[in-house]
């Protein structure tokens, strides 16, 4: 694979064949140019990432598959792990530190990568993910963002942005930033339930949560915010003073969506209708 720098054109990777998901954790296995993953619905698909970017689109057949380009790719291994849950990718870096040690564990256990991430070379992910598998991605410094996935959806990023563009379930919205970053939700204007489709959004810091929200579907919030809420009048909330704000919008009786948002110490809730 040749080297090119991130803010060069996108390499284009070849495909290789991994074998599927294990009952039982086996050992990582390096993919040197990307990977087709066989992973049915209702399993899980783990990133776990250290600098960069991720994006997660919609798999045109029953396998997950992952392109991705490193900035520097001597500096950093994409490594799999089959669990009983799915597959776990990392992002490993090597450690000159023998006390520190980096590997891909799933979770969120082992180290990635030692020293400052802000140091660590940027690897950015594309993947195409089945209906019906879950979604889990971390990253400690980067962007994580999420296009017609059907699973449950659980995304952080420690500094970076997250979105998420809801497919309208079944499963359920879980994403979060840190002290920096924001997260912008766009829910989709038909749910496939049968069940409640429950979003959770939050921030810890100054990061703004802003929702896109149909005015078709009916959506109970609890929104716990220190800034006043920015809502569109189209929805018609009276209530916009923190801290904390309850309340329904689009049809009455009709509840498909349960919002619950966290905007932290200094952060602002928004919303304004999908188009």
């Amino acid at each position: 694979m040749t080297h090119a720098r991130w803010w060069g054109s996108l390499l284009l990777v070849m495909f290789v064949q991994t074998s599927g998901p294990a009952t039982a954790q086996t050992p990582a296995t390096e993919i040197t140019t990307g990977a087709n993953i066989p992973l049915a619905a209702g399993a899980t698909l783990e990133l776990r990432a250290v600098n960069g970017e991720a994006s997660f689109l919609k798999a045109p057949g029953d396998q997950v598959v992952v392109e991705f380009a490193r900035a520097v790719p001597a500096d950093v291994r994409i490594v799999t792990l089959a669990t009983a849950q799915g597959v776990t990718i990392c992002t490993v870096y090597a450690s000159s530190d023998p006390k520190k040690p980096t590997e891909c564990l799933p979770d969120g256990k082992g180290r990635l990568a030692a020293g400052k991430i802000k140091d660590q070379s940027r690897v950015q992910f594309r993947i195409r993910v089945p209906p019906g598998v879950h979604v889990k991605a971390t990253i400690d410094q980067g962007d994580l963002k999420c296009i017609g996935i059907t699973g449950n959806l659980q995304f952080y990023s420690n500094n970076g942005y997250v979105l998420v563009h809801d497919a309208g379930g079944p499963g359920t919205i879980d994403a979060g930033t840190g002290l920096l970053g924001d997260v912008d939700a766009v829910i989709a204007k038909e749910q496939n339930g049968p069940g409640l489709r429950r979003v959770r959004l939050r921030t810890i810091g100054s990061g703004r949560v802003r929702v896109a929200m149909p005015t078709t579907v009916g959506a109970g919030f609890n929104v716990s915010t220190q800034r006043a809420a920015a809502i569109d009048p189209v929805f018609r909330v009276e209530k916009l003073t923190p801290p904390l704000l309850n309340g329904h919008v689009g049809p009455a009786g009709d509840t498909q969506v349960q919002l619950d948002v966290d905007t932290g110490i200094a952060g602002q809730f928004v919303m304004l209708p999908a188009k």
